[in-house]
């Protein structure tokens, strides 16, 4: 009756949607069929002529009827529970041959190491046609892994493993949520799940091509590469202007003022303690939703995350991760909106992952329904959303913040994309109603 669930990508999806779906169209049925009956006899019955009296009919039990709405419906019970049972041994019941990754969850990051050794953040990459085995945990709240085209989803916890597993069936990049509250960021606790040919993911686990490399850089040039590497440039800019973080431009050998008053020099102490500790000094004006990199960066990394700190005047640029290639696409046959829709599906400008189409709240408020309507910003003003208040917003992201988001978009648009790329956008978004 309703089959609006994602494409299914592993092998037992299709068992997950099937007790789904018969919950759901069972429930339906009685409901309109109960409450229908219900609605007819007080339509058929109701009174007619106030004050008037009207006597009730004696009405004899019926064995047969007692018979039968008592063993259908136990029938049916035990039917549901039977398919939902076989649904869940198969979720729970790992291959002895399955492939393991280990998990971490930290607000608001996912962690993945291999047992080549291969660790990554933000991206599980897993083979397709082989069964996976997640061992996961937490370092600090509960989290929840939830990947919904492989109709697979657990609770993360601090100081105990637990695990899923799945056999991805279609190769492709899909969406990673956190599905349990655990902060105010919780929303941006986003990963890529990759699903690659086995040879091909063979070639990518026992590549350390990128590890060797950043080995043998310089420390300034480490930095620099970290600051891409582990996303310190979706919080942090180069050029001066706040964003979640504030700016790495002309940071080092400042004064710092806590929030209790007193002074605090920024120098190697005070950048190492912010990285490990980020909740030892908090900048007036600017949340407290810095993770710990204490797992992830080595003393090497952070003395090279120093260096390049120490760089920085406001003239420096990084180069973003290029979008992986995909097959090649004339988009000069394409419509407008088409145009965009490829825009906003290309991974490397972040669209898709931070801002839904189906009404769905991500990082970003979703895209649905938002081209001419009235759009309510933080500080408590209201805007139309015409095409010149989304050119803004993608330009712009900082100058009108939607209320109930924080400022976590990218000032990265301006001279990547045309004034032809924003107005197909803008044709794209009028199309999501």
């Amino acid at each position: 009756m309703f089959r609006y669930l994602p494409e299914q990508a592993s092998d037992f999806a299709h068992k997950v949607d099937y007790a789904n779906y018969v919950v759901t169209d069972l429930s339906v049925f009685f409901t309109v069929a109960i409450v229908g009956t219900m609605l007819y006899f007080a339509i058929k019955y109701r009174q007619k002529a106030p004050g008037v009296d009207h006597e009730t009919p004696r009405i004899e039990g019926n064995n047969a009827l007692e018979f039968l709405w008592t063993i259908i419906p136990t029938l049916i019970c035990i039917w549901v529970g039977y398919v939902g049972y076989d649904a869940f041994i198969d979720q729970r019941t790992v291959p002895p041959n399955a492939y393991e990754i280990n998990v971490v969850g930290r607000k608001w990051a996912w962690d993945f190491e291999y047992k080549t050794g291969k660790k990554t953040t933000g991206e599980l990459v897993v083979p397709v046609d082989e069964p996976v085995k997640l061992v996961m945990t937490s370092t600090d709240v509960l989290h929840s892994f939830f990947i919904p085209v492989m109709r697979t989803k657990h609770d993360v916890i601090p100081g105990r493993y637990t695990y899923v597993w799945f056999k991805p069936i279609i190769t492709g990049d899909f969406q990673v949520f956190c599905a349990e509250y655990c902060g105010n960021l919780h929303s941006g606790m986003l990963a890529r799940l990759k699903v690659l040919p086995k040879a091909e993911f063979e070639r990518w686990v026992n590549d350390f091509t990128e590890e060797t490399k950043l080995a043998s850089m310089r420390p300034v040039d480490l930095g620099k590469e970290l600051y891409v590497k582990k996303q310190c440039v979706t919080c942090h800019t180069l050029d001066g202007s706040p964003r979640v973080g504030p700016s790495w431009n002309k940071l080092f050998g400042t004064t710092h003022e806590n929030p209790d008053g007193t002074k605090q020099l920024v120098d190697e102490n005070y950048i190492s303690d912010s990285i490990l500790t980020p909740a030892k000094y908090i900048v007036p004006g600017f949340p407290n939703a810095m993770p710990s990199y204490a797992e992830q960066l080595s003393r090497k990394d952070i003395e090279g995350i120093i260096a390049f700190i120490k760089t920085l005047d406001g003239t420096q640029k990084v180069d973003l991760p290029a979008a992986p290639k995909g097959p090649a696409v004339d988009m000069s046959k394409m419509s407008p909106a088409e145009r965009g829709k490829a825009i906003f599906s290309d991974t490397g400008n972040l669209c898709v992952t931070c801002h839904s189409l189906d009404g769905t709240k991500l990082v970003g408020p979703s895209l649905k329904g938002v081209y001419g309507s009235k759009v309510k910003l933080a500080d408590g003003s209201e805007v139309t959303a015409d095409d010149a208040y989304i050119k803004e917003s993608i330009l712009q992201p900082q100058a009108k913040l939607v209320e109930g988001y924080g400022p976590l978009m990218p000032n990265m648009f301006q001279g990547k994309l045309t004034d032809e790329n924003i107005k197909d956008i803008i044709e794209f978004m009028k199309t999501l109603k």
